[in-house]
């Protein structure tokens, strides 16, 4: 078996209790291509569980990319604020769908992000809070023999002209696989990040996404 990588994304051969962390600005493709990837995997009449913490999983997107006639192969949940994401994720963790073989948690930092306060006294138990559901997932990925995505947005560095994850120690650490999706004018493209450097282009389509180029 190859190693769990970029690939995995656009085959939707993601590798049995590894975790992948898959970051980027708003609107850049994350969502269309792990969706693209749950179709996949339903079509070979797999199920996935798909936490959307970021309330951005529209029903007429789900339509065009995922077949309407499999729906039942996917789990959703939305969490409406950081308690129910950590309900959810124990929920997930204690009593996780027999069946599932992928579980994707999209926008895995956001309603952590609105919970923060600025004040480190304040935010602490927040951070740990935060690390702990990645942990659970991760734990829940080795026992069960499954595969998990986070899904995360971005914020910029100034002083180093650079950008990050949100919450980049958390996500990062409990993450085998790390990409950033930047979108360009033509193109999007996966820059794999650990565990080492790749990249793949692609283009968001009506379906879902096509690829350009490994």
């Amino acid at each position: 078996m190859t190693a769990a990588g970029i690939r995995d994304f656009f085959t939707a051969g993601f590798k049995p209790t590894a975790s992948y962390l898959l970051y980027g600005e708003e609107k850049s493709g994350k969502t269309a291509l792990l969706l693209s990837a749950a179709a996949k995997i339903a079509e070979k009449g797999g199920k996935v569980v798909w936490i959307d913490c970021g309330a951005r999983l529209h029903p007429a997107r789900l339509r065009q990319i995922f077949p309407v006639e499999r729906l039942n192969q996917l789990y959703i949940s939305q969490p409406r604020t950081f308690h129910e994401q950590f309900e959810t994720m124990l929920n997930v963790h204690d009593f996780p769908p027999s069946d599932a073989s992928l579980i994707v948690c999209d926008d895995f930092t956001y309603l952590h992000k609105l919970e923060l306060s600025g004040k480190p006294s304040t935010d602490l138990p927040i951070y740990r809070a935060l690390s702990l559901q990645a942990a659970l997932l991760k734990s829940l990925a080795i026992a069960r023999k499954i595969s998990v995505v986070l899904v995360g947005l971005v914020h910029s560095i100034p002083a180093i002209d650079a950008q990050e994850p949100v919450a980049a120690r958390i996500v990062t650490y409990w993450s085998d696989v790390v990409a950033k999706v930047q979108r360009g004018r033509e193109a999007s493209v996966v820059m794999q990040e650990k565990p080492v450097a790749q990249k793949i282009y692609f283009k968001v389509v009506e379906k879902g996404v096509e690829v350009l180029r490994f």
